[in-house]
């Protein structure tokens, strides 16, 4: 209201605490520090405040100290200190959700120390991983400016610390970063020595060059090192070599001219002065200028033309301002590039230069290489084989490099070229023209453009390398490391991206980038990306030629030959430290200001001014958007210096251009065309009178507030603008306050010595004008140096007023609207502060002021009464107290009535809670004053005492009147007339009509939203405002008269006071544009019901009329939408929908419109009504390719995968804790099951098992797997190894008790070894199921050492102490692995500090195996370096075995360097010739065979295939002398066989590098050939590994030549030659190979059995035990091995039933007698079999708890005795947990790697005993966890988060349908096309995996299905149904909803029935519907029926349009509506006729 207001004297927030640390003193005044403030513009942001004193910097937010930072330890003081924002990456919001999960998808990869020099860890089966899409955000950052370095504190904790290379005079906040300008020093000379001269040509250091062209290229880089320094020179030629170093006999020159060159320090006349500072992990850039000239004219020529070129700006040119952010917003769209001003000073010209600044980005070698060719059969290629981080190979092959183009990144070599560049550039190149220059500039290089900021940070390695000393004992790996982003330097580079990490110097000490003291070779690749490192597998170097081409030269910052501008000279150490740096800022001059007539009486030059006043000011504003002229914008420069005589106002026009397509590209998904803002200079103007400025900015109202007198008694500050009229406003100061009255925090010692109400005169003097801020504040600094705050509010306060200006500025051309906004403020300032709705009264006095001065007077016919003048809400001749008046009743009431009806969140009187009020009458006459009594008597009801008439419009006439007579009225009439261009008719004439039709076209935009202010018919209503100004432009439809469009809607003659005049008789307004005032409802109304479009009046027709350039690139309609966005969204969804289309076209028209759930839902009904039905009809089948903004927009977030809840069972936990409090048992079936008499009896004595809480979330969905029978109970009992064994011992009833006892004794060994073996099967039923907290230590449980002997009932126990953790290491071992593998994939912060914090003292084979688990999970990728390393220097074996296998499964196909290394050092093959013998088990040896495999799984490495092949066929002679080798024994060979089956897994077929290898030939002579009889016996422990390395390698390639090779023999005698359990192997190896063939039937098993053996291929007739059955029955087995394999967890019954036939066979086969050592070497075989067969049976049926096969295993696990050895136990359990994996929601995959992984885990040769691990290593049983993959579909309510059962349907790609019922495990994933729910209660939900990818990526990751649950009411169409199920569900959640059922007995809500209230009250009381916004059908109805009771035209027009809209659906289509239903709209129609009936029967 341009009121000035006191705020108190403004002092720093952080003097108070500097004082109180006695860094200032009481008396410290502004020259003892620095204070700045900041603000980010935003009426919401806090202000910031920097304090700076000599060695503190303080940082205050929002009046609160923050920070503070000492640099006294630095011995520096602090130069500057300042705020700005830094460009930062940051992961867009569309990521995918698989980046946190699955077994090489886990975060965090490439910050691990592990990770060092290493690629990252990817999926080795899965697509090349795109790289992340990010978005450029920005971070803020306090830099503080020392004398050599600068220190940068991120606000989000990060620090950095940059050491410079020369001291900065001044810093300024720039867009991106800082701008940096360099304080010139003082020359002083040294005397000169002799230095040293170069390196000769034959030496290292020199180039292959010759050394001529050496000499003559450093003669040239002279010279224009000459030139550089000398950018002014304007004679002679720069290019030529100097006349001093001839190019004749240059070697004696040569060394006499480096003998005698003087070696001072190297001279910085010559650097630039400005510098860009944007990251502070990068270089600094260069600030440079686009010249054009004649000089260097060879360089940069285009075809003899045009020649430009980019230099630093002139030393002389000193930085006053640089725009912090982005000077103008050409419109709404964003399509414009950054428009960045920078102004700089020249003393030594006295001219001021405003640039146009432009920020230049890197092009990416991506977008290079689209536009070249690539031309291989000319290049040399890098060797492949070396892969990126390989230490040593950078310089190995180097690449083929033209003459031109020789750079050398790290080589050592200098930068030389075989001739000068001014003979090489125009030869073959394609220049750049003018035109692309002036592109490029006007681009600005989108900052979006650049990916990763891999250039910045590549240009950083370069620096770092350049700087070091890289000697031979220089760690190489270190700097690959540094090159690929994945370690420090001195452990704190890595720190500088934490933020955590506080004042660590990200780039170390040694920053001597800049300096000369240090030599640096760099290179001049775009962008500088100087590192040698890989980007999608391709070298830098190997693109160097790609991205030299031609075709790159087409913006500026492609300009590589102007590199050679800043070259120094390149030899001895006289280096430029320039050399290299990237140009990122380039400046383009609009306009030089020269201020000779300008400067003050007696100055010359601007240096004249004194040093200790006030420095430069410059203020930069944009005019608003004027409608006239679109094609232009102006922004105004003002410039404030102590040399002028007053400040300059500079008017800079601005216009668009728009950009080519390469120019503009950008990441960005918007197609929109970009343009870049080209300001040019129009006129210069002095500001007379004017001491000191400052910009206020309130909302969108921006003004320059002077400082036109020194002296406070007089008016002193006026309020200016440099576009549009101003009127003259001035303020006078006055008595100031001392204290805010808003301030929380005060000086206690000020409030003691003066009150807080006392005011405080300023002293004159007036200094200056200080510190603008939000809300239009500023400081004013007085002679005494104090300041005062002020406030000066120059937007209205109310919104709504605000709003309308707004629109009006928009709308009205030529800053009319700001005119308006000026009237006003002088308007605003005469009403009363006491009155009501100041803003509003000001407005509409401030548009009667237009009309008023054409009024003719003799037509005013006054109609006011005293009832009248009562009740208006603002005053402008009275300044009376409120309540004057008041002795009079009736004045008391009608303040009341008025007060209440200002008020516009009042009730009014005739809504529903005063209805009452108006049936009565006034009190009783006893409670009247006597005086009163009589009169009371006669008193009338209160309804008619308050339908009386408001005055307001009258009263803003009046106050019209009174302004237009008033001086400032006189003079804006003044600027009025001179504003008019037409002399016969004045501008507001000619802006009423205008004016009109704006302001009624955004009260109907108003009408579109339901929960607008000005719906109000009394506070706000423009009705009566438009109707009195239709009434004097003569438009009869506008006015107010009996019948018109205002007097029906909003403002009644009944109800208002309007002024019956007119104007004058010689004035002739414009006629009215339409015949009546256009209504949005009634236009809804009409094309509802016509079902064709009509279009509806926008105020695009206004902006069209004005006189705007046709061909401006403003979208008028986005203007138009930015002003009434919901009636263009209408307009535009009524125009292209079609009534005939489907409704999913309709929605997605819905959503292309803009129109989202926030503005459907305060959307009219009539709006409304259209959308919400088709929205209605996709609620239940949308589009499974429909993305999240529409799933949203119908309701349907269930379907919406990337934004579901994960997989969090929270409400599970909830559920079952309430249901213990409700006395319900909680177990691990499902409590709704029936429980038997045996089971509650058991439960009694027995306690439940499971009592964790971290488990319940997987047992939740367990119960619900299991939930007939108590399946998984039993398994996970008799799978636990805590729980007390039960077996039973019968003894003879002879024995005494002694001799039982001691039976039991006996008995109890065998309990133990059966007890050893759980664990195995232990982990695969609790597999991924715990989270562990963090805070507490993970147990390790051990073994139970009890048994309870069945049928005495005795528990004996064993002796713990003969089974110690060292005797039985395994067991131990295997329990870790258990507890390991129970740890959940994805819980989080399982890393290096929480497994140091499980760590024991003294390592343990417990803790050993857990690691192996946390390993096979994935979670060793984040263990640090140095604990490996502590790990595995005491060499305890186990650890070792266990770190090593799980860093290998954590790193599983990555080639990962640091780990090959760990494992590397472990094995004896992999040491170099001549190391000494490994001291090391033979178990980790062979792990780290088998860990090698897995690491360089599937990368057919050479290096390592060769070493596994040498390992599987080594023969050593055997030296009698020695013990034989207990190294390779067949474990060992094993495990070279299968990591060379992992290493080359399924590729037989496709050997890349292996060809002369003779892979396949050197197999098959270890496997099925003859071996020499002398080495037999070694070779036959490889036979096994060389079968296993050919399964793996040739499976599923159908190799039918090596499949009949790897066969049984053919014969039965030359099976005497082979050892019986390789005939398993082989026949497993044949038929994995011939994948396709396997079938499961008894025909397949005759046909591939010997001929001899298939009479017995059913077993039935085996009833004798012959060791010659031996190979029958390994080849037997081999094939159902070879059958389960095929079916691994698909659950086939078939399958299950053949395999069971064989197993049931064998279990007999193994119960026969064996009496002979014939028949126990037989029975031996047949167990094998029979635990083999049994392992297949659970495999095929894995995770479904099959009891068929289940009954066998309970079986065999009840073996205990002599008979039954470890190994056939551990198969059992094994067989078991497979059944019941992960508790049911995992199963086995069919993939190579799991096929791999199986057959490594279950490798038939099971161990003897718990110590056994000589044919395979236990630890590799483990392997499983790598094919178990989640396949269990949970089906959750979204609502509460609660799984539940469901019917579902899968339909394969095959075609086949499968109906299930969830949760149950799924076919693989990969045969899947859609998942379809199918209960009727829940929504209908598909998850379609063949046209959605989002869909089958997210279900890889969380395998979860949202469904939402329907209301009864939407569950069938019939009435009676819904009803009957909404009573069943009320009757199942009577207690949940017991509380709220009497709210549906209210009589408003009485007509709903159950199925409607369903919508409202859910049944489950979890539900988050209770806190669920989104309005329902029931509210809609609600509404409906309150319309439907309405009296109010607009309201009435509403319903109708929901009428018309109903008819029309009924005519065509199906005739329902879904959205409300046919009855209740019939409903609604026979309510308004029975209204209307009773109207006229009245």
């Amino acid at each position: 209201m341009a009121t000035l207001r006191s705020l108190g004297t403004h002092k720093p927030a952080a003097l108070q605490y500097l004082i109180a640390e006695s860094i200032l003193t009481d008396e410290s005044t502004e020259r003892d520090y620095t204070w700045e403030t900041y603000h980010n513009g935003g009426a919401e942001d806090p202000i910031d405040e920097v304090i700076t004193t000599p060695y503190h910097v303080v940082w205050s937010r929002g009046g609160l100290v923050c920070k503070i930072f000492n640099f006294e330890v630095e011995q520096e003081k602090v130069v500057q200190a300042l705020l700005t924002w830094f460009p930062t990456e940051e992961p867009s919001s569309a990521g995918s959700p698989t980046s946190a999960g699955g077994d090489y998808k886990q975060n965090g990869i490439s910050n691990t120390f592990l990770t060092q020099g290493t690629q990252p860890a990817t999926d080795p089966e899965g697509a090349i991983p795109q790289a992340p899409r990010t978005v450029e955000g920005t971070a803020q950052a306090l830099v503080v400016f020392l004398r050599s370095q600068a220190h940068v504190f991120f606000l989000t904790g990060a620090t950095h610390v940059v050491n410079l290379p020369f001291e900065v005079e001044k810093a300024f906040p720039a867009a991106r970063g800082i701008l940096l300008q360099r304080k010139i020093p003082r020359v002083e000379p040294v005397p000169a020595t002799p230095q040293l001269p170069s390196a000769p040509p034959n030496s290292f250091l020199t180039n292959t060059q010759s050394f001529l062209s050496q000499t003559f290229q450093q003669s040239f880089s002279h010279s224009l090192s000459q030139s550089f320094a000398q950018p002014h020179r304007r004679h002679g030629s720069s290019l030529g070599a100097s006349k001093q170093s001839k190019p004749l006999r240059v070697s004696n020159a040569l060394f006499i001219e480096e003998l005698v060159k003087g070696t001072t320090m190297p001279s910085t006349d010559g650097l630039p002065r400005l510098y860009s500072f944007t990251d502070p992990l990068s270089e600094l850039g260069l600030v440079v200028s686009v010249v054009t000239g004649n000089e260097r004219e060879s360089m940069l020529t285009t075809n003899g033309s045009g020649h430009r070129r980019l230099e630093p700006i002139d030393k002389d040119e000193e930085i006053i301002y640089v725009s912090p952010q982005n000077e103008l917003q050409f419109d709404r769209t964003g399509n414009d590039k950054p428009m960045l001003l920078v102004i700089t000073a020249n003393n030594e010209t006295n001219v001021f230069t405003i640039w146009s600044a432009a920020y230049l980005e890197p092009k990416s070698i991506s977008a290079s290489r689209k536009h070249h060719t690539s031309h291989s059969a000319h290049k040399l290629r890098r060797r492949s084989s070396y892969g990126p981080t390989a230490p040593g190979t950078g310089a190995t092959t180097p690449a083929l490099r033209g003459a031109d183009r020789v750079r050398e990144s790290f080589g050592g070599a200098v930068r030389s070229k075989t001739q000068p560049p001014s003979f090489t550039v125009s030869q073959g190149k394609e220049r750049l023209t003018d035109q692309a220059v002036e592109d490029a500039l006007a681009s600005q290089l989108n900052p979006d453009y650049e990916a990763s900021r891999q250039p910045k940070e590549s240009r950083r390695v370069s620096s770092l390398l350049s700087r070091a000393e890289l000697s031979t004992s220089f760690d190489k790996s270190a700097f690959q490391d540094l090159a690929t982003q994945r370690t420090s330097i001195g452990g704190s580079f890595n720190a500088s991206f934490g933020a955590s990490q506080r004042s660590r110097h990200s780039l170390g000490n040694d920053r001597t980038s800049f300096g000369g003291f240090s030599q640096r070779h760099r290179a001049s690749t775009p962008g500088s990306m100087t590192s040698r490192m890989s980007l999608g597998g391709a070298s830098v170097d190997d693109t160097l030629e790609d991205i030299m081409d031609e075709d790159t030269f087409d913006t500026i910052e492609d300009y590589d030959e102007l590199d050679d501008l800043f070259s120094p000279h390149e030899s001895g150490f006289d280096q430029e430290p320039m050399n290299g740096l990237r140009k990122e800022l380039v400046m383009t001059s609009v306009t030089e200001i020269s201020t000779q007539k300008y400067l003050k009486s007696g100055f010359y030059s601007l240096v004249d001014a004194d040093p200790i006043s006030k420095d430069a000011k410059v203020i930069v504003m944009t005019a608003p958007f004027n409608s006239a002229s679109l094609h232009e914008r102006k922004i105004y420069v003002y410039i404030l210096h102590p040399a002028l005589q007053s400040p300059l106002e500079c008017e800079l026009p601005v216009t668009r251009k728009r950009l080519s397509v390469a120019a503009s590209h950008s990441n960005s998904t918007a197609d929109a065309p970009r343009y870049a803002c080209v300001p040019r200079f129009a006129q210069l103007r002095e500001l007379k009178d004017t001491l000191d400025m400052v910009k206020l900015s309130s909302g969108s109202v921006e003004r320059l507030l002077c400082l036109t007198s020194s002296d406070p008694s007089e008016p002193c500050l006026s309020l200016t603008a440099g576009w549009g009229t101003q009127l003259p406003t001035k303020f006078g100061l006055g008595p100031l306050k001392l204290f805010s009255p808003y301030a929380l925090v005060r000086d206690d010692q000020m409030k003691a010595m003066a009150g807080l109400k006392r005011n405080l005169n300023p002293q004159g003097p007036l200094q200056q004008l200080l510190s603008p801020a939000a809300a239009s504040s500023f400081d004013i600094l007085d002679a005494g140096s104090i300041r005062h705050r002020l406030q000066l509010d120059l937007s209205p306060q109310e919104p709504c007023v605000a709003k309308l200006f707004e629109v009006l500025s928009t709308i009205l051309s030529n800053h009319a609207g700001e005119f308006l906004l000026q009237i006003w403020w002088n308007i605003r300032r005469t009403l009363s502060a006491n009155a009501e709705n100041l803003d509003w009264v000001a407005f509409v006095t401030t548009l009667f002021s237009l009309a008023v001065p054409f009024i003719d007077e003799r037509s005013v016919k006054p109609k006011r009464s005293k009832v009248a003048s009562g009740r208006t809400s603002g005053r402008h001749q009275s300044r009376g107290a409120p309540d004057e008046g008041a002795s009079d009743g009736l004045s008391a009431w009608q303040l009341m009535c008025s007060r209440s009806d200002a008020r516009p969140l009042a009730k009014p009187w005739d809504s529903a809670p005063w209805a009452w009020i108006q049936q009565t009458r006034p009190s009783p006459v006893n409670m009247s004053p006597p005086s009163r009594r009589l009169s009371d008597q006669q008193s009338l009801p209160i309804a008619s005492q308050i339908r009386t008439k408001q005055g307001l419009i009258l009263s803003c006439v009046d106050g019209a009147r009174q302004f237009v007579s008033s001086p400032i009225g006189k003079a804006a009439n003044d600027h009025w007339r001179r504003l008019s261009t037409s002399g016969k008719q004045d501008l507001r004439i000619s802006c009423l009509p205008e004016i009109v039709v704006t302001l009624h076209l955004l009260r109907e935009e108003q009408k579109l939203d339901i929960l607008s202010s000005t719906n109000s018919e009394d506070v706000f209503n423009l009705a009566p405002v438009l109707a009195q100004l239709g009434h004097w432009l003569r438009w009869e439809a506008w006015g107010f008269r009996q019948g018109s469009f205002y007097n029906i809607d909003g403002g009644s003659t009944q109800r208002w006071l309007y002024e019956d005049s007119s104007l004058n008789n010689t004035i002739r307004p414009h006629s009215q544009p339409w015949d009546a005032p256009p209504s949005i409802l009634e236009w809804l109304s009409i094309v509802l019901r016509s079902q064709s479009y009509v279009p509806f009046p926008t105020l695009a027709v206004l902006i069209r009329k004005s006189k705007a350039s046709p061909h401006s690139s403003v979208n008028i309609d986005e203007v138009i939408s930015g002003v009434t966005p919901r009636t263009v969204a209408i307009h535009k969804f009524f125009q292209d929908v079609d009534q005939l289309s489907n409704s999913r076209k309709s929605v997605e028209l819905i959503e292309r419109c803009s129109i989202d759930n926030r503005l459907l839902a305060t959307l009219p009904e009539a709006a409304k009504a259209p959308l919400m039905e088709a929205i209605t009809r996709c609620q239940a089948n949308p589009p499974t390719t429909w993305s999240s903004s529409l799933l949203k927009l119908v309701g349907r977030e269930d379907l919406d995968l990337s934004l579901a809840p994960s997989n969090d069972f929270v409400h599970d936990i909830q559920q079952t804790q309430t249901n213990t409090m409700m006395g319900i048992q909680s177990s691990l079936y499902f409590s709704g099951a029936s429980k038997d008499i045996h089971t509650i009896c058991q439960a009694v004595d027995r306690s439940e098992p499971i009592q964790s809480v971290a488990e319940v979330e997987r047992h939740y969905i367990t119960r619900l797997i299991f939930h007939e029978d108590r399946r998984f109970m039993e398994a996970y009992s008799l799978l636990e190894p805590l729980k007390q064994s039960v077996t039973e011992y019968r003894p003879d009833s002879r024995l005494e008790e002694a001799a039982i006892l001691e039976g039991q004794k006996s008995l109890m060994q065998w309990v133990m070894v059966r007890t050893f073996s759980l664990p195995v099967g232990s982990s695969m039923v609790k597999f991924s199921s715990k989270k562990p907290l963090l805070t507490e230590k993970y147990p390790l449980y051990g073994f139970s050492t009890s048994c309870l002997m069945k049928p005495m009932g005795n528990v004996v126990t064993a002796e713990r102490a003969n089974y110690s953790e060292e005797k039985y290491f395994w067991a131990f071992f295997n329990a870790g692995v258990a507890a390991g593998l129970s740890v959940s994939r994805d819980a989080q912060g399982i890393d290096t500090s929480w497994i140091m914090y499980n760590k024991p003292a003294d390592l343990t084979n417990k803790h050993a195996g857990l690691l192996l688990g946390l390993g096979l999970n994935g979670h060793l990728k984040t263990i640090a370096k140095w604990l490996s390393f502590k790990y595995l220097t005491p060499k305890h074996t186990m650890t070792s075995v266990g770190l090593l296998l799980g860093l290998s499964a954590s790193y599983m196909g990555t080639m990962d360097t640091l780990v090959t290394r760990l494992l590397s050092v472990h094995v004896t093959r992999m040491l170099p010739p001549g190391a000494a013998e490994l001291n090391l088990s033979p178990y980790t040896q062979t792990t780290g065979l088998m860990g090698i495999g897995l690491l360089y799984y599937n990368t057919q490495h050479r290096r390592m295939s060769e070493v596994m092949l040498s390992e599987i066929e080594h023969v050593d002679e055997p030296d009698p002398s020695e013990p034989p080798d207990t190294l390779r024994d067949e474990a060992y060979r094993l495990a070279a066989g299968f990591a060379l089956g992992f290493i080359n897994l399924g590729k037989g077929k496709d050997l890349h590098g292996l060809h002369d290898m003779h892979v396949v030939e050197r197999l098959m002579a270890v496997a099925v050939a003859p071996k020499p009889v002398d080495i037999v016996h070694i070779l036959d422990q490889a036979t096994a590994g060389a079968v296993v390395a050919t399964t793996l390698i040739f499976m599923k390639t159908h190799d039918e030549a090596v499949a009949r090779k790897i066969d049984v023999p053919d014969t039965l005698p030359q099976f005497d030659y082979v050892r019986p359990d390789i005939f398993l192997l082989r026949t497993l190896a044949k038929h994995l190979i011939m994948w396709d063939k396997i079938q499961a039937n008894n025909g397949w098993v005759m046909q591939n059995l010997p001929f001899e053996y298939r009479e017995d291929h059913n077993l039935k007739d085996i009833n004798k035990l012959r060791s010659d059955q031996m190979p029958f029955f390994n080849i037997l087995a081999g094939l159902l091995w070879s059958v389960s394999l095929k079916y691994a967890g698909t659950g086939e019954t078939q399958v299950r039933d053949f395999l069971i036939k064989y197993l049931d066979q064998f279990i007999r086969i193994n119960k026969l007698p064996a009496l002979r050592y014939d028949s126990k070497l037989a029975r031996n075989t047949v167990r094998n079999c029979q635990d083999l067969v049994a392992l297949a049976a659970a495999t095929v049926m894995a995770g479904t708890g099959d009891l068929e096969v289940f009954r066998r295993l309970r079986g065999l696990h009840g073996r205990v005795g002599p008979e039954t050895p470890y190994g056939s136990h551990l198969a059992a359990h094994m067989a078991f947990g497979a059944l019941f994996i992960a508790g049911g929601t995992h199963t086995f995959s069919t993939s190579n790697k799991a096929i791999a992984s199986l057959i490594c885990a279950f490798y038939p040769l099971y161990p003897s005993d718990v110590q056994d691990s000589k044919a395979h290593l236990q630890a590799f049983r483990h392997f499983w966890v790598l094919a178990a993959e989640p396949r269990c579909l949970i089906i959750r309510d979204v609502d509460t988060g609660r799984a539940t059962s469901m019917a579902i349907a899968v339909r394969l790609k095959s075609g086949e349908e499968r109906k299930m019922v969830a949760p149950c495990l799924l076919p693989e994933i990969d045969t899947i096309e859609t998942i379809e729910t199918g209960d009727i209660a829940y929504w209908p939900t598909t998850l379609d995996f063949v046209n959605n990818p989002l869909h089958l990526q997210t279900f890889r990751f969380n395998q979860t299905l949202h469904v939402r649950r329907r209301s009864s009411h939407d569950m069938y169409a019939s009435t009676f149904s819904a009803t009957l199920t909404a009573l069943n569900d009320a009757q199942a959640s009577r207690t949940g909803r017991l509380m709220w059922d009497w709210i549906f007995s209210l009589p408003s809500l009485s007509e709903f029935d159950k199925s409607d209230t369903s919508l409202i009250l859910p049944i489950d009381p979890f539900s988050s519907t209770f806190l669920d916004p989104s309005a329902t059908v029931i509210d809609h109805r609600l509404v409906l029926r309150a319309l439907a009771k309405s009296r109010k035209a607009s309201e009435l027009w509403e319903l109708r349009g929901v009428f018309e809209w109903a008819e029309a659906c009924a005519a065509r289509g199906d005739g329902r509506l879904r959205w409300l239903g046919r009855e209740v709209l019939e409903r609604l129609k026979a309510g308004v006729l029975e209204r209307g009936r009773g109207i006229e029967a009245a």
